[in-house]
């Protein structure tokens, strides 16, 4: 598939998604959460954040990004599921002009300049955790990669990998994936991929994923929006073509992304 195929395929479903503009319910927190909202200062411009934090201090600070024509609440049970593994999540809602189309790397920049900035604190006063994993789905999966990558030219001690899940983006992703590995080595980068849809540009990923030697897990039900899991909308899952998440793979790929964490921060 071409560039200009893949770009096309991703206007098609981020027109489908821009009707998708309601907020998801907002569901239970796991026991011993907090969820915080903030605005911090990037590159001259407010940006509003949503965290997740654990009552104990965090091992990690996580960012789990939403995607293209989205908002962190649509990621908001994934991102409490990844917390409540004793880590603090954020979530940039970076959802008005271009987002994080095309991974955003002017944003991304901005983002690895504060996390290592003495700014970087949560909302309840604690500085950032010598440990980062960047983690983000669809397009922000490729916007995670962008952060991972900015951090590691500063700091690689700092970060212990990436997550993506069904990430879309072809030779861009590919080169930021290779930079991480070169610089992290081995085992650092995890994915999991749905079956081809227009809303992972029909897994245009998975040959970048698997040249940059991630280590891609490919459920055989998945959908696009397992990541949202109950915090998606039915017209979200109609762009996709794809039926609802199926409750089963929406648990199975939060454990596979606490399981994969847990592993990274050892």
């Amino acid at each position: 598939m071409t560039e200009g195929r893949w770009r096309g395929l991703l206007a098609g479903a981020a027109l489908a998604l821009a009707g998708c503009a309601q907020l998801p319910p907002q569901q239970p927190l796991p026991t011993g959460l907090t969820r915080a909202f903030d605005r911090i200062e990037l590159a001259g411009a407010g940006v509003d954040v949503e965290w997740h934090l654990p009552a104990t201090e965090p091992r990690a600070w996580v960012l789990v990004q939403h995607g293209f024509a989205r908002r962190c609440a649509n990621l908001r049970g994934t991102a409490g599921a990844l917390a409540a593994r004793g880590v603090a999540t954020l979530c940039l809602n970076a959802d008005s002009g271009a987002g994080v189309a095309g991974g955003a790397p002017a944003l991304a920049e901005a983002l690895a300049r504060w996390w290592l900035s003495p700014a970087a604190r949560s909302p309840d006063g604690r500085a950032a955790p010598a440990r980062t994993v960047l983690a983000g789905h669809s397009a922000g999966g490729l916007f995670a990669a962008r952060v991972g990558a900015a951090l590691v030219q500063r700091a690689p001690e700092r970060v212990a990998g990436v997550l993506l899940f069904d990430p879309v983006g072809a030779a861009p992703l590919q080169a930021v994936l290779q930079a991480l590995q070169t610089r992290l080595g081995p085992g650092r980068l995890a994915a999991t991929m749905a079956p081809p849809v227009r809303c992972n540009a029909a897994q245009l990923a998975l040959p970048a994923l698997r040249a940059a030697g991630v280590a891609v897990v490919l459920p055989p039900q998945a959908t696009h929006v397992d990541a949202e899991g109950e915090d998606t909308e039915a017209l979200a899952v109609r762009a996709c073509g794809e039926g609802p998440p199926r409750p089963e793979a929406v648990a199975a790929l939060r454990r596979w992304a606490g399981d994969t964490l847990d592993a990274l921060l050892r």
